[in-house]
Order: C-alpha cells, then structure tokens, then sequence
C-alpha cells in the first residue's frame, strides 16, 4: 500500500505543488487586495502557465541517436560519439539535462539550453579508455521551469556494447617460445593426442575409475571425477597468473600480445588461464583466440587466491613443454615447475612487470639458485600509460 501511495505521490507531486502556488497567491490577491497582491499574482501567472505546458509536454516524443564515430578496440584507445537530439515542435525547452547512464561515463550530466531549436547535438568524447567489456544503458532526459518548481523526465533505450581488449605490444614471441621449443621437438608421435586436467566435478554414471580425484572425494565424501581438455597435435602448453594483482594490467597485455601473434598462431599453442576458474577454450583456432581476448578483456584480479595454488593442481601431460606466466617468482613456484617437468620437456617462467622494474633481490637469489638446465627464466617489461596502472581494468 505504502509502495502504491509513494508512486501515485512521485505522479502527482510537480502538479500538487504548482496548484499550492497558483491557490497561495490568488487567495493572497483576493483577500489582501491593493495593487501588490493582484501584481504579484499576474507576475508569477506566465510561470505558472509555462510550467504547467512543461508538464504537459510530450517529452517521450523526442527522437534521441546516438552515433559512434570513434570506438575503442584496445586499451588506450580513443572514445567519440554524438548524442542527436531532434524534436518536431519548436516549443520553448528552457533547460534540458541529459544524462548517459552507462559503466564507462559514470553517469556523466549535460545541460542544454535549446529555447526553440530542434536539433541538438551533444558530443561525448574520453581520450583513454582502459580494458573491460562496457555498456550504455539507457539515456534519460530531464526538463525544468524557469524557476525550478516542476521537472518532467523521460528514458530513451539507447543499449549499446563494446569490449575494449588489453593493450598490444610489439614483444620478440619467438625468442621466449625458444625456451621451450627443444621440448617439443622431442616428443614422440605416439603422443600426439593426449589431454589436461582442467577441473573437477560429480561422479556421473560411466566415467572411467582411472578419471576419479580420490583425494576430492575423501574431502566431499562423495565421488568426484577430474575432468579433462582433449588436446590435438599441440605438445607447448602456456598457463598464466589471473589471479595476483600485482602486475595484473601488465600481464593481460602481454598475454594479448602473445596471442595475437603470428608466431602463436603457427605453432598452435594451448592457452590455460588460472583464475576465477580454470578458462581453456576448445574450438577453432580463430574462435579460441576470440573467447581467449574476451575472458583478458574482463580478467579481474582475486585477493583471496594464491596462483601456487591453482598451478599446484593442474596435472601436465608428460613430455609436454610448457610455460608459466606470472609477475613474481617464489621458491614455491619454482618446485612446483621442476616436479611437474618431465624427461624431453622443457619449461619456462616469463616473468612480467612494469617498464624498468626488474627481479628484487629476493627473486635474484631464488633464481641463481636453480640448477635445472629444463628451466629458463625470462623477464619481460611491459610499459603501461599512468590512466591504465592506477586502474584494475573495467566493469566490468
């Protein structure tokens, strides 16, 4: 009931208000008489009456577009459109704001004063737009009197979306693909088909003994099945951090980077994404780079998660050679890499971080204390505008 009354009051209260206004100063005419009673009654008549036209007036009758000159595709790139605005009467329009609701503009204001123009023309321009899927919503616009007593607003649906991918670099991929190419070179063609543990799930009728995670059913007391990503004639597997914030804008850009690349492509690389969840696509070639760039352009960060974790429980196939993503190196990390090696293969840790940043001290002697010919580590820089490192990607 209370609901009811409140939006009967949200209808009805401009109308209540401007009736007050007009009853207050004609009684005060009629009663107090004399010639400043009945002029200040005649002097707020006109504003009155515009008011009331305002409430009255078919704003839902506007024809609102809106015209994308310039979209982003990459972080960085630049953001331009117009907002048009026609109308088929010439009524006078005071005041008019306009506000794009939207997760990219921050629900950013325009005022306008048409007066009697018909067309309006409302630019929207954001010179660096930083990685995240985006979306314009509605856009509403709301008109006023010359004093302010009444508003009157209208929605237009103007839905409209966009996914702005990491940023690129130019970055020597074969050069960091080298350290794990002897590995490939050494498996044998009998295993040319073989597959990756990718996560978990219930036991469902038919699933081989050989495929259940006992230690998972131990801990749920009841049986739990791995389940596993078929790969095809591809012995380089490339896993990467989704998940420490550290480095986070840095990392998805180099990953876009590696992605896109030609050399990438030819070799027909398995990418797994250790994040919110284990994300490897298995489709064409040109569809997994897609849904690979989608799931970069909405990574976010996890504070509650430790990628260690994560990579300890991703099973490798043996003989396959693979590389480790990450933005920092621990001693954890590095047992981890060496017990997952297998005779013939080889691995590698790229290790990403902002333009001029290197390893610390820390991970200096972490790294000089390994003794593994199969291990090579690499540090790449990745130089970021300042808008893009203070942000940890969009709306996302």
């Amino acid at each position: 009931m209370k609901q009811y009354i409140k939006v009967i009051w949200n209808k009805c209260r401009d109308w209540f208000v401007l009736f007050c206004i007009f009853a207050a100063t004609f009684s005060y005419a009629m009663f107090q008489g004399g010639f400043v009673s009945w002029f200040l009654f005649y002097s707020f008549l006109p504003f009155g009456l515009y008011a009331a036209a305002v409430l009255l007036y078919p704003l839902k009758k506007w024809n609102v577009t809106r015209d994308v000159k310039l979209q982003p595709r990459f972080a960085g790139d630049h953001l331009s459109y117009d907002i048009h605005i026609t109308r088929s009467s010439g009524f006078p329009v005071y005041m008019a704001a306009v506000k794009e609701e939207s997760n990219l503009l921050d629900q950013e204001e325009r005022t306008i004063y048409p007066l009697f123009q018909r067309n309006a023309i409302i630019p929207y321009e954001r010179s660096f737009v930083e990685r995240g899927e985006y979306e314009f919503f509605t856009l509403s616009i709301e008109l006023s009197d010359l004093l302010g007593i009444v508003k009157k607003k209208a929605y237009y649906p103007l839905q409209q979306r966009f996914i702005v991918y990491p940023q690129i670099h130019e970055i020597d991929i074969p050069f960091l693909l080298a350290g794990i190419e002897e590995g490939k070179n050494e498996v044998s063609a009998g295993n040319q088909s073989t597959t990756l543990v990718t996560g978990i799930r219930e036991y469902q009728p038919g699933d081989r003994l050989g495929s259940i995670d006992w230690k998972a059913t131990a801990r749920k007391a009841t049986l739990i099945s791995k389940e596993f990503g078929h790969y095809h004639e591809r012995s380089m597997i490339i896993i990467a951090d989704v998940i420490s914030s550290l480095y986070f804008e840095e990392r998805m850009s180099f990953l876009a980077s590696m992605l896109i690349h030609e050399e990438t492509k030819r070799k027909k690389i398995d990418f797994l994404l250790a994040g919110d969840a284990l994300f490897s696509p298995k489709a064409s070639e040109q569809s997994e780079t897609d849904n690979l760039l989608y799931h970069l352009a909405r990574a976010q960060p996890i504070n509650n998660r430790v990628f260690e974790t994560e990579f300890k429980g991703i099973a490798i196939q043996k003989q396959h050679s693979f590389m480790v993503i990450v933005s920092q190196v621990t001693g954890t990390l590095i047992g981890q890499v060496q017990s997952k090696l297998s005779l013939h293969a080889k691995a590698s840790i790229i290790v990403v971080k902002d333009e001029g940043a290197g390893l610390s001290d820390e991970e200096t002697v972490i790294v000089n204390g390994i003794q593994s010919s199969a291990l090579t580590i690499e540090v790449v820089n990745i130089p970021l505008p300042l808008s893009s490192k203070g942000s940890e990607g969009g709306n996302k």
